[in-house]
């Protein structure tokens, strides 16, 4: 009798836990929530959601988070008093970038180095995360575009993107890329929005939107403004 009831004890066990494993749920996903949190362009500006333009650069077929760039067109929550009156023609520019002493050997190394150090925490909840995401050294940086040469005059270039193209007929076979570095680029104005989203190919808008970034490489400020992953909602004034 003893042997039976082991039996029937192991028996129920094996049958409450597949459910009890069931019921935890999927495990927390800090690659996720860490690119949803701190490299969403539309958190950059809380003062309007849809930035002029937003640049987000992933790297590899696991998206490590180089770094992503909104830019808005007008005056931003900063702007106070005097300030206010002129600053409705300004562009601004916000990035974030996952850090890296010196000229990382390839842009992906940033973001395998941010979630290398993610990871040894093992966070498993979004306050975890925001609290490691505030020392881990991210750069949130702005500009002036309009007081940056480099970047007005790559702005200037913008008018010959071609963000989509005819349905190849040729039947050529497509060019293979594998573990390729990826941005998603985007613009908004008004009653009209643009988007490319692949890899770095030469002459596309991802090369241009890469190029746009690296132009604004001297012209970068540390950012007074709210980070993006303390954004608690977005305010629309559009």
């Amino acid at each position: 009798m003893p042997r039976l009831a082991i039996i029937a004890a192991a028996l129920v066990l094996g049958i409450i836990a597949p459910s009890a494993a069931q019921d935890a749920g999927p495990a927390y996903d800090f690659q996720d929530r860490t690119r949803a949190l701190a490299f969403d362009p539309s958190r950059f500006f809380p003062e309007r959601s849809e930035p002029a333009m937003s640049i987000r650069y992933m790297g590899d077929d696991y998206g490590y988070p180089v770094y992503a760039i909104a830019v808005r067109k007008g005056c931003t929550d900063a702007d106070q008093g005097e300030a206010r009156r002129t600053c409705g023609g300004r562009l601004v520019a916000r990035m974030i970038r996952s850090p890296y002493e010196g000229k990382p050997p390839r842009p992906r190394t940033r973001g395998q180095k941010l979630f290398g150090m993610i990871a040894q925490a093992k966070p498993q909840s979004d306050e975890a995360l925001l609290r490691l995401l505030d020392n881990t050294g991210l750069e949130w940086s702005e500009a002036d575009i309009r007081k940056c040469p480099a970047a007005m005059m790559h702005l200037a270039t913008g008018r010959d993107l071609k963000f989509s193209s005819a349905i190849d007929q040729s039947g050529n076979f497509a060019q293979i890329v594998l573990h390729a570095d990826t941005i998603s680029f985007e613009i908004n104005d008004y009653l009209m929005r643009s988007r490319y989203e692949g890899w770095l190919r030469s002459g596309s808008p991802a090369a241009w939107a890469d190029e746009f970034a690296s132009s604004l490489e001297t012209c970068w400020k540390p950012s007074t403004a709210t980070v993006p992953w303390r954004i608690i909602k977005h305010k629309s004034r559009d």
